[in-house]
């Protein structure tokens, strides 16, 4: 079981991350963004800054993966959450805070190959969560997986544009786009 501590170390570097990416997050800045004393953030992790970015990384990708694939009704409706989720939090923020995967994965994380790896693993889970939603509405596993991989991939794109045009459109645009896109393959697949 994970302690309340580690945590909120996790949940306040997904928040650094996402705002600063993985060179613009500090240890200080983390210390004061969860409320613990600078030692207790190497107490729970040794690794330093490395080793968090990663837990906070890939604790985010399955987090939002298992949402996913867990949420009640269609894949339509679980898209457009997610698209709807991202435009409400960059607004709140004053577009500030993106991705916790996506930011981080831009700003050098794919220098340090933990990160670059965390990126992936997160980015994949999310993505297997939409197959899984897609191949319970009859898509092929295969077609699934390149369809998830295409949503996952918009999202970020969309999300980096949202966050520099300082505008939720290119995130209403995209999320609509992908329902076409989801509806168009689910046919094809019906009439196969």
């Amino acid at each position: 079981m994970v302690s309340d501590s580690k945590r909120r170390i996790e949940v306040a570097a997904a928040g650094l991350l996402a705002r600063h990416g993985y060179h613009g997050f500090g240890l200080k800045k983390l210390s004061e963004a969860a409320g613990l004393p600078y030692g207790s953030i190497y107490h729970h992790f040794p690794g330093g800054k490395e080793e968090i970015a990663v837990a906070a990384i890939t604790e985010t990708g399955v987090l939002v993966g298992h949402m996913i694939s867990q949420a009640p009704g269609d894949v339509f409706a679980t898209a457009a959450t997610v698209f709807d989720s991202m435009a409400a939090k960059l607004a709140a923020s004053d577009w500030t805070d993106g991705c916790p995967v996506g930011t981080p994965a831009l700003d050098g994380g794919s220098d340090v190959e933990v990160v670059r790896t965390a990126c992936v693993i997160a980015f994949d889970a999310m993505a297997r969560g939409f197959a899984r939603l897609l191949t319970d509405m009859g898509l092929p596993a295969g077609e699934a997986h390149d369809l998830a991989t295409t949503v996952v991939a918009a999202y970020e794109g969309a999300t980096i544009l949202a966050r520099v045009r300082r505008s939720d459109e290119p995130l209403r645009t995209v999320s609509a786009a992908m329902a076409r896109l989801i509806r168009v393959s689910l046919a094809e697949a019906a009439a196969s």
